[in-house]
């Protein structure tokens, strides 16, 4: 007998998609924060309408780029923080394009494989690309299991980002510095290995 995910099963499908969506863009929101602490740390309403301002319509990979420069040109004898920055700057840029992927992508949800086999577990995702050789198909059957696993990681990319804003406040003292690095090491840790798992794939 053939299996047809409900409709619950649908609608959790995407509720754990929009879930991973938003959770990632609450960490470009952090990052916009922490940007406007190192330019002004004590700031004004001007002040932030001018980060803001300049700001405004970049996209995920271009603030983290921004931030980390930001980081190594304000703390540059803070070896310990710039390299647990770097490594959450690397951190981050692997869920970036995993989240393109899936925001740019088309989805098929409850779809076991590429012959219409359904499942509650797993969706399609396509994202189609022209190469010299024609079209790359780029299909991947994903499992639910990773989006749940996405969203943990991001809310763990998010706590590390909220410590580092702490690290970079002019009134931490000294003795509280190492431990809230502890913090904010622990913090990179918990994220582990971003990847984007997926039961099949086809290109052709």
């Amino acid at each position: 007998m053939t299996y047809i995910p409900t409709k619950d099963e649908i609608k959790n499908q995407n509720a754990l998609i929009g879930e991973f969506i938003i959770c990632f863009e609450r960490i470009c929101a952090i990052i916009r924060f922490v940007i406007l602490r190192i330019c002004y740390p004590d700031y004004n309403m001007i002040q932030n309408n001018n980060i803001e301002t300049l700001l405004e319509g970049l996209t995920s990979d271009p603030l983290r780029k921004k931030l980390e420069a930001l980081i190594y040109d304000n703390f540059p004898k803070e070896s310990d923080l710039l390299s647990l920055n770097k490594n959450l700057s690397n951190k981050f840029y692997k869920m970036i394009t995993i989240r393109n992927t899936i925001a740019h992508g088309s989805m098929m949800l409850g779809r076991k494989s590429f012959d219409g086999k359904l499942s509650a577990d797993t969706f399609l995702l396509k994202k189609s690309k022209i190469t010299k050789t024609g079209i790359d198909k780029n299909s991947i059957i994903v499992n639910i299991a990773s989006i749940q696993r996405l969203i943990k990681q991001a809310h763990f990319i998010n706590n590390a980002y909220s410590q580092l804003w702490v690290l970079i406040d002019s009134n931490i003292k000294e003795k509280k510095k190492e431990s809230h690095l502890e913090r904010l090491k622990e913090q990179i840790d918990n994220i582990g290995t971003i990847k984007f798992d997926f039961e099949n794939k086809i290109t052709k």
